[in-house]
């Protein structure tokens, strides 16, 4: 069981994202397609979700996510980019398709991080 944290955009960006083993894609040219087989949760990607989705399965990092990001849609502003990964990756953790994994989010029972 993983617990709920409340994170800085600072920690969220370095934070290792774990994906849930029960997540299943299915990713074409419009976006993709992901179905969570533990809990019947299907969600749909736009083109720059099923991007960062892919790139979290490949063990990216959030700040070269967000790099990659930057090159590819350089007429958004890095603030705008990094705002959308980390909407992203909050509501992938919201409905348990992942988790933050970081030495600075990682707490004992019963402790909160700060």
């Amino acid at each position: 069981m993983h617990r709920t944290v409340e994170l800085t955009t600072a920690q969220v960006t370095e934070a290792k994202i774990k994906l849930a083993a029960s997540v299943r894609d299915a990713i074409n040219p419009d976006g993709a397609v992901l179905l969570d087989i533990e809990q019947g949760l299907c969600l749909s990607l736009n083109v720059v979700g099923a991007k960062i989705w892919q790139m979290l399965k490949q063990d990216w990092t959030g700040k070269q996510i967000i790099a990659a990001l930057e090159r590819e849609f350089g007429e958004v502003s890095r603030a705008q980019l990094q705002q959308d990964y980390i909407d992203f990756v909050r509501q992938l953790a919201a409905n348990k398709l992942a988790h933050f994994e970081s030495e600075s989010t990682r707490t004992e029972p019963g402790k909160t991080a700060a």
